[in-house]
């Protein structure tokens, strides 16, 4: 069972040579099922993407960024809702403290077209302190599909004279995006949510990235529970 990774399409031989000969046989007729499964093409890995974790209703991948020891994050998932609908919700910026997690305020302060600039205090328990910071938000239509959204999102340096990031770390990088497609029919919505944050501060680097594995299913079950 030591060479068994849920989500992963190991290498057989490698598999062969952790089980030893007395199990050989064994873990091959194992692995046969799960294997021809796991390897099947996966329009996301073909991007660079490695998946992590799978369940019923989620799935979470990784992608190395180069020059950093902290990966991408992205979450797969669907939500019963139309795309308009679920793009309402994760735009919802001035409403984030009320259904986003760690989120103790979220602030629009500027919108021109479709980019909006929104400060956000991030309130944490514990050793780990408040992260404060100001994004720069774009939404566009996807150009390739119907009924498609793309927000993306970065760290932005634009001054404005009401807002204060003295109140906790600033964070060194904190980027993302959702993109969110018409699921086979038009109350359904296929979800990707990535993001790539460096917070900043003493926190290890395997530690960001666990937490931001949790976070993640968090944020997706508080955007599913507002569309309720």
């Amino acid at each position: 069972m030591i060479c068994m990774n849920t989500g992963r399409c190991d290498n057989l031989l490698a598999c062969i040579k952790q089980a030893g000969r007395r199990t050989c046989l064994a873990v091959v007729l194992l692995m046969v099922v799960p294997l021809s499964g796991e390897c099947e093409d996966d329009p996301i890995a073909k991007d660079g993407w490695t998946l992590i974790e799978a369940t019923a209703t989620v799935r979470i991948y990784h992608r190395n960024v180069a020059g950093s020891s902290i990966p991408w994050t992205m979450i797969v998932t669907t939500f019963d809702a139309p795309p308009e609908r679920v793009h309402a919700v994760v735009m919802d910026y001035d409403h984030f403290s009320e259904f986003i997690p760690n989120v103790f305020r979220s602030r629009l302060v500027a919108n021109v077209g479709d980019t909006q600039w929104v400060f956000q205090h991030l309130h944490f328990h514990g050793p780990i302190a408040d992260r404060v910071y100001l994004i720069k938000s774009s939404t566009r239509k996807c150009w390739s599909r119907k009924h498609c959204y793309r927000v993306e999102w970065a760290l932005d340096n634009r001054p404005f004279p009401d807002i204060d990031l003295s109140s906790g770390i600033q964070p060194d990088v904190f980027s993302g995006f959702w993109e969110l497609t018409s699921a086979g029919n038009p109350n359904t919505t296929e979800g990707h949510y990535a993001v790539h944050s460096e917070p900043g501060g003493f926190i290890p680097s395997w530690l960001v990235t666990g937490m931001t594995d949790r976070y993640i299913q968090q944020v997706v079950q508080a955007v599913r529970q507002r569309l309720e």
